[in-house]
């Protein structure tokens, strides 16, 4: 439950500061591709079962705080979730489909301040890469169809700005935070290869492609869940070593 999280004023300090400040911001982007990353409504991506829109993702912490100090939708929200040891990992997620206004009707989470690309660091803070955030973005640049999104291509842009030593980037590093972003990551790298794996599907095209991609999508058969599972324990062992990290805390 979120009432169950309970953030000491240290870590509401710190969500004051992520709430406070954009990571990637290219004023009026949205004009030039009808929101895409707020809509996904273009014939090119033609779901007949995921509704239209967006998705909204929140740290557990994070949204604990804008639930309280931010806005939020009056729907609440799900939870995407994995099995971590005897423990659950999730984060919280609800369908967006809205445009430049959406400021005025609830906060912005970090996965939307940080679209379309998610930093890759190592356990010690160090930015490695950048790769796309959305699993959109992730399948258009695996099969080859062209996104409307033009920040996409700006990512030698925000690599060069991250690297610097005054960049609002480090506000990525605190532990929990870092956590997620390289979980994100090993979801990425996971999606990406058991698609690519998937020779029926990836040599399909057009609506055919989407139409299957979708149901394997919804059933969960696009993520090698064992593997994901075995390679956050490890992650989250790494973590309670270096940082004495636990997601109890």
């Amino acid at each position: 439950m979120i009432e169950d999280i309970i953030l000491t004023e240290q870590e509401k300090l710190y969500w004051e500061k992520i709430f406070n400040t954009e990571f990637i911001f290219e004023k009026g982007c949205y004009s030039t591709c009808n929101s895409h990353c707020c809509k996904w409504d273009t014939p090119d991506l033609p779901l007949t079962i995921i509704p239209k829109g967006g998705t909204l993702f929140y740290l557990p912490k994070e949204y604990a705080y804008i639930s309280k100090y931010g806005k939020i939708t009056e729907i609440p929200p799900y939870k995407m979730k994995t099995k971590l040891f005897d423990k659950e990992l999730f984060i919280y997620y609800k369908h967006c489909n809205d445009d430049s206004n959406c400021n005025i009707k609830f906060s912005r989470s970090l996965y939307c301040k940080l679209y379309p690309f998610i930093p890759v660091f190592d356990i010690e803070g160090n930015l490695l890469d950048l790769k796309f955030i959305s699993v959109y973005d992730v399948t258009y640049n695996i099969i080859g169809q062209k996104s409307p999104c033009y920040v996409k291509d700006l990512k030698a842009k925000y690599i060069d700005l991250w690297s610097k030593e005054d960049s609002n980037i480090h506000l990525l590093k605190n532990p929990y935070t870092l956590f997620y972003l390289m979980v994100g990551n090993l979801i990425h790298d996971n999606y990406v290869e058991t698609l690519k794996s998937n020779n029926k599907l990836i040599n399909l095209q057009g609506k055919e492609f989407w139409k299957k991609w979708e149901k394997l999508y919804l059933a969960g058969r696009l993520i090698n869940k064992n593997k994901l599972e075995k390679g956050i324990e490890k992650l989250y062992n790494d973590f309670s070593i270096k940082y004495n990290f636990s997601l109890e805390d």
